[in-house]
């Protein structure tokens, strides 16, 4: 690959990661709400063979993750990151020229290979191996720049796609991966981690093998991954389905759609206020804020439909519950099990994650469809709660391993 000038200093390389990741999940992940109509009507597919392009992106990425982050453990991000940026780049040109569901499929396949090798957890590694002790408020902050992707993409792709076409819109997102993104990822360093700034005073096993002893470290991965598979098979599944959730509990269709458009900003609120709290609340705690605070908002829809006010602190509520944890699915893993391994790490966790994020929408669409509002809310409860029961059986885990570390 061509040379390109390092980014000196943190901050710069964090503002072009941020660049990079709008750019790769507003052109993959989000341009397809608006291009799916147009896309359904050229290839003469049903709208759910469409989606499928999504379910078949996550589980490419849930079968590369582990191979993926054991590599970046040894060999650092940036090689990884570039690749990436050049498989969306040819998964997006075999987009634009798909002419049915194989040559459809395939280029989901591609964009699958891209996403796991420069987006997906890629991000969150690069910070960790960069900025050590301070990634949390570093991932925080750019996990909320990021949320600002479906906002920026959304409008961009639908006027794109009214000038030129969802083909045409599709070969100019493969550009901007060669064009932006790859540039910005060449000039991260090849290696970061052994350049990490450490504070004075910190602790050793803090710095970089987390919180937890060797012998809880097998225990608390598996229930961090029950803990984000079970909550993101509800953030994934349960949003799409939110403007007509809405419309079944008795809110008007103009008033619902105005209603649903407050989850961005709650989102967004709730990633700001973890960003801005993150060095001064544990983590750990915050996620079981927002692990608690998703089914409460579920219930409140069951429990006073049809109002105005129920339907705006459903949506509120909900949307900041998973703000708070999206940032957690990033951080809790580093703070816990530190920098050491944190790439095979995170790869492992996307696998399980991964499956329940490609599962979540046909879930709830069925749920909805066989047992009504009210049920696949409750359903999207009960979920949570097992999450929530993780959770608390986790900071048990982190408690015994306190005391086993002063005894």
């Amino acid at each position: 690959m061509p040379a390109f000038p390092r980014l000196p200093k943190p901050i710069p390389l964090i503002a072009g990661l941020v660049v990079t990741r709008i750019i790769g999940w507003g052109s993959t992940f989000y341009a397809l709400s608006v291009l799916a109509r147009d896309i359904q009507r050229d290839l003469s597919l049903d709208v759910t063979f469409v989606f499928g392009g999504i379910t078949l992106l996550l589980l490419t990425g849930a079968a590369l993750a582990p191979a993926v982050g054991r590599h970046l453990d040894r060999a650092g991000t940036r090689g990884a990151m570039g690749c990436g940026a050049l498989a969306c780049a040819l998964g997006l040109v075999l987009l634009g020229l798909a002419q049915g569901p194989v040559s459809y499929l395939a280029a989901w396949v591609v964009i699958g290979v891209g996403h796991a090798l420069s987006l997906a957890n890629v991000g969150g590694v690069t910070v960790a191996q960069l900025m050590g002790p301070r990634a949390r408020r570093v991932i925080g902050l750019m996990m909320l720049a990021t949320g600002l992707s479906s906002a920026l993409f959304w409008p961009l792709t639908a006027w794109l796609v009214a000038q030129g076409g969802w083909r045409t819109t599709c070969l100019i997102f493969a550009a901007l991966q060669i064009v932006i993104v790859l540039p910005i990822y060449l000039a991260v360093p090849r290696k970061l981690s052994s350049g990490v700034a450490v504070p004075a005073g910190a602790p050793t096993a803090e710095r970089d093998e987390g919180r937890l002893p060797p012998a809880h470290r097998r225990a608390a991965f598996w229930l961090v991954a029950v803990v984000f598979s079970a909550s993101g098979l509800v953030s994934w599944g349960l949003p799409l389905h939110l403007i007509d959730l809405l419309r079944d509990a008795g809110i008007g269709p103009t008033e619902a759609v105005g209603i649903a458009a407050l989850s961005g900003p709650a989102t967004l609120l709730a990633r700001l206020v973890d960003a801005t709290l993150g060095d001064r609340l544990p983590v750990e705690w915050t996620a079981l804020a927002g692990l608690v605070l998703g089914p409460l908002a579920c219930l409140v829809l069951v429990l006073a439909p049809g109002t105005a006010l129920a339907a705006t602190v459903f949506v509120v509520s909900f949307s900041a519950a998973m703000g708070v944890i999206s940032v957690a699915r990033a951080t809790l893993p580093l703070v816990l099990f530190g920098r050491d391994g944190f790439g095979g790490l995170m790869g492992r966790l996307t696998v399980p994650q991964n499956l329940a994020f490609a599962a979540a929408p046909l879930l709830f669409a069925a749920m909805i469809a066989q047992f009504g509002r009210d049920l696949a809310l409750i359903g999207a409860a009960a979920i949570q709660l097992v999450a929530v029961v993780a959770m608390v059986a986790l900071l048990r885990l982190l408690a015994r391993g306190r005391d086993l570390s002063r005894s």
